[in-house]
């Protein structure tokens, strides 16, 4: 009997005959239930008939198919994970995508709205100066745009000062005929 081979307690045995236990022996249920790591190096003495060996060729597939399995369990783990990655990754593209579609159809709105906005003013131009024709090349800069401002609100002041003159006038002659046909009504009154 000889001793240990990197962590396995390994038994040899060379002669049958020469072989004698150290220790009480183990009844044969003890050594079938003994641990999967303790082996044999060294075949029996006997010769294996064709059942043994197919059970010990049947015990190592068994074992590789055993370590195939852990390996691909391993595998399959990691797909998983990097599945999931994948899954993550793409839930954040669709997300970004959703964001970047509704900034792009929130800016063609304000697009929209400014278009609208311009073809009102244009409209409106068009119908506060009908001589330009529609030209507006001359505006193309703030600084003109605010000179027309300036000017129509100077207009729209003047105009404002000729409605209240008119108004006042047109209270004046209203109070100077209540006045002349109140002296008329009074004198026919005092005369009568």
């Amino acid at each position: 009997m000889s001793g240990l081979e990197t962590g396995r307690v390994v038994l040899r045995i060379d002669d049958r005959e020469t072989f004698k236990a150290s220790g009480p022996l183990a009844s044969r249920g003890v050594s079938e239930r003994a641990s999967p790591s303790l082996r044999l190096d060294t075949a029996p003495a006997v010769q294996l008939i064709g059942r043994d060996s197919f059970v010990a060729e049947t015990a190592t597939k068994i074992e590789q198919m055993q370590a195939t399995i852990r390996l691909l369990a391993r595998d399959v783990g990691e797909l998983t994970r990097k599945v999931s990655d994948l899954s993550d990754i793409a839930t954040q593209d669709h997300r970004w995508h959703a964001f970047q579609e509704s900034e792009r159809r929130a800016r063609e709105t304000k697009l929209d709205e400014t278009l609208r906005c311009c073809r009102d003013l244009k409209a409106r131009l068009d119908r506060i100066e009908p001589r330009a024709g529609g030209d507006y090349h001359a505006y193309n800069s703030f600084e003109a745009v605010s000179r027309k401002l300036a000017e129509l609100e100077h207009f729209r002041d003047a105009a404002q000062k000729v409605e209240r003159n008119v108004t006042l006038k047109a209270w004046l002659f209203c109070s100077v005929l209540v006045a002349a046909a109140s002296i008329i009504v009074a004198s026919h009154v005092l005369a009568g």
